[in-house]
């Protein structure tokens, strides 16, 4: 039996595409005894651990579902705020996640990407090399290089008191893969859903987990539209997943504002727990969500 520490899951941003200032873009941050990983960084993933009180500079490591902007537009931030205030003092951050994420970064923070002009001045001016000293660098500085390790379904990799393995999921095909991983550390299992329409596959991925993490796009209907019921997941979708894997939480996220209306969201609720015997989270941003 492991002694230590349970893992700490924080879900720092449940919503969608659409901006409400309640909920940022899918995000989720486990905390472990000697690393910090961050499932997902979508827009306002930052600015929701700057409220947790948990510096840019402690994420190791970044494990991207897909490449649709509400799970990765925060990536950019991220990779260049903890390379500017780490000031050489951190390893690279490592990037993982499905097909053309390397491509993504290089075309973020390569030297012909979007912030190679930023970069190019952050390494050769005078007076950001000077702040970069204050912070305690040494010159020359050197450029941020992510160490990036792209994914395939049934990959596995593993780092410091952690392993993942990883099963695709059915969304937005064949423009993007999606991957849903399954993160075992200090003796629990947590399942990161990603967006993905009804598959048996995220099941068996998650069999017997402690926590699932699933879209909850819609109120399942016997009239949603068939593009939308194949390639998302509404709230009696995640309820059968959770029950037929076994898993001891659920915790719904991905969260439209209609489904907070309050008469939808109560009887949203009862029906998943009609369905699914374990229990269910509502997920809300900055939410740590227990082991116990």
């Amino acid at each position: 039996m492991s002694t230590a520490s349970p893992p700490i899951l924080t879900l720092l941003g449940t919503g969608t595409p659409a901006p409400v200032p309640h909920r940022a873009g899918a995000s989720y941050l486990l905390t472990l005894d000697r690393t910090t990983l961050l499932v997902d960084c979508g827009p306002g993933c930052v600015d929701r651990l700057i409220r947790k009180h948990v510096p840019v500079t402690a994420i190791d490591t970044v494990i991207l579902t897909h490449l649709h902007y509400d799970h990765c537009v925060d990536l950019a931030r991220l990779i260049l705020v903890r390379w500017d205030q780490a000031a050489g003092r951190t390893k690279d951050l490592r990037v993982m996640g499905p097909p053309d994420t390397r491509h993504t970064v290089e075309r973020l923070i390569g030297e012909d990407g979007a912030f190679a002009a930023d970069i190019a001045a952050r390494t050769e001016h005078s007076v950001s090399q000077h702040v970069y000293e204050t912070r305690g660098g040494t010159l020359p500085r050197a450029r941020p290089q992510p160490e990036v390790t792209e994914l395939s379904p049934g990959d596995t990799a593993e780092g410091d008191g952690w392993s993942l393995r990883c099963a695709q999921m059915v969304h937005a095909e064949p423009q993007l893969v999606t991957l849903a991983y399954r993160i075992e550390a200090a003796g629990r299992s947590i399942v990161f859903g990603a967006d993905t329409g009804p598959t048996p596959r995220l099941a068996e991925l998650a069999r017997g987990a402690d926590v699932l993490i699933h879209m909850c796009h819609f109120f399942n209907r016997p009239d949603a539209d068939p593009r939308e019921a194949a390639s998302c997941s509404g709230h009696l979708d995640a309820a059968r997943t959770a029950r037929d894997a076994d898993v001891s939480r659920l915790v719904l996220t991905h969260i439209p504002p209609i489904l907070e209306q309050d008469d939808t969201l109560t009887r949203m609720v009862e029906q998943v727990r009609e369905v699914f015997p374990g229990e269910v989270i509502f997920g809300e941003d900055l939410l740590d969500v227990p082991f116990s």
